[in-house]
């Protein structure tokens, strides 16, 4: 048996615009990667198999700070299965959850009923924007659907996770830990596909497991159809993280998912081999972000930059010690499966 945890970026210099950015490949801010620091300092000590990052640089420069301050020394791979959704023509575009349509009833491509697809007139600010798609099969042009996100999300589980699993078999839960790095819709979208495989049902609505905070971390335990899905005899229990501000992206990724669910029609796509089990044991942990406080003046929300001399040479830091951090991350509670 092994643990899966899915880790979402840090803060990337768009997720303060309000734009759709799947693969747009903006950087961490100042703030962001100082999220990925403390998310890397979290496990420091958690012992870790093997890491799987997204190429796209908010991502991956989160997951190098987890394999950097990671004891173990775990390898890190770079995969695009696990990219967020490509939203195409929208990419870089303001995007809005729902168009109020022109009380005149114009018809054409300014009107939002008569196409979701395209960028269309906001009447009420007569701007274009690019509303939240209609359906998981739909997509804008030169992108993908969700239902695409879920196919390769779940390729990448079935290629880098499912050999852990097999291996691991009769080994106690936390012995074995694999990583995703990646980004909102795509670990949404990729526990839904790990479900879409398992024998068992889910145990939890999907809602559950959407809307991540930067850095947050997602838990899923799974092992080989016939193993049990407890710790020394007890069964596992969920932890959901608590209620906190939205940033620009989270808010876009909770109002695609919420549009269109992705568990239920995930799992009536074509049949798969349900050879495992799972149960999702943890959702949004970001206790290791106390402290991390965006830098005034403007420095927090700017593109984060190597040549820069480091944030914590001009502002001092504060929240649990390094020491508490990694006694948190560690700690064995059966009750409470964030430790997992």
């Amino acid at each position: 048996m092994i643990t899966l945890t899915l880790v979402r970026h840090g803060e990337s210099t768009d997720n303060l615009k309000g734009i759709w950015a799947g693969w747009k490949d903006a950087p961490l801010s100042n703030h962001g990667l100082n999220q990925a620091k403390a998310v890397g300092e979290y496990f420091a000590k958690y012992p870790i198999a093997a890491i799987f990052a997204s190429p796209l640089k908010r991502a991956l420069t989160t997951a190098q700070q987890i394999e950097k301050q990671n004891q173990s020394k775990p390898p890190l791979t770079i995969t695009p299965l696990i990219r967020e959704q490509h939203f195409g023509e929208a990419e870089g575009n303001p995007w809005a959850p729902a168009i109020t349509p022109d009380p005149k009833g114009t018809k054409g491509p300014n009107d939002p009923n008569a196409t979701g697809r395209l960028g269309v007139i906001d009447p009420k600010t007569n701007k274009k924007v690019y509303p939240v798609q209609p359906g998981r099969s739909a997509k804008f042009p030169a992108g993908e659907s969700q239902d695409d996100v879920a196919e390769r999300t779940g390729e990448a589980f079935d290629e880098f996770v499912m050999p852990f699993v097999r291996d691991s078999v009769g080994k106690p839960v936390g012995e074995v830990n694999v990583f995703f790095v990646s980004h909102g819709i795509a670990i949404s979208e990729g526990i839904g596909a790990i479900f879409s495989r398992a024998v068992n049902g889910r145990g939890v609505d999907p809602d559950t497991w959407r809307g991540l905070h930067n850095t947050a971390w997602s838990r899923v335990v799974i092992g080989m159809e016939g193993e049990k899905l407890e710790y020394n005899g007890e069964e596992l229990h969920i932890e959901v993280g608590g209620s906190h501000d939205e940033d620009e992206g989270e808010k876009l990724a909770n109002a695609v998912e919420s549009a269109n669910p992705p568990t239920p029609e995930v799992e009536k796509r074509e049949p798969r081999k349900k050879e495992i089990v799972a149960k999702v044991v943890a959702v949004n942990q970001y206790s290791h972000l106390d402290g991390v406080v965006r830098e005034k003046g403007g420095i927090g929300s700017m593109a984060h930059d190597d040549t820069q001399k480091a944030i914590t040479d001009f502002f001092g830091g504060g929240g649990k010690s390094k020491d508490n951090k990694e006694k948190d991350a560690m700690d064995v509670d059966t009750s409470n499966s964030s430790n997992l």
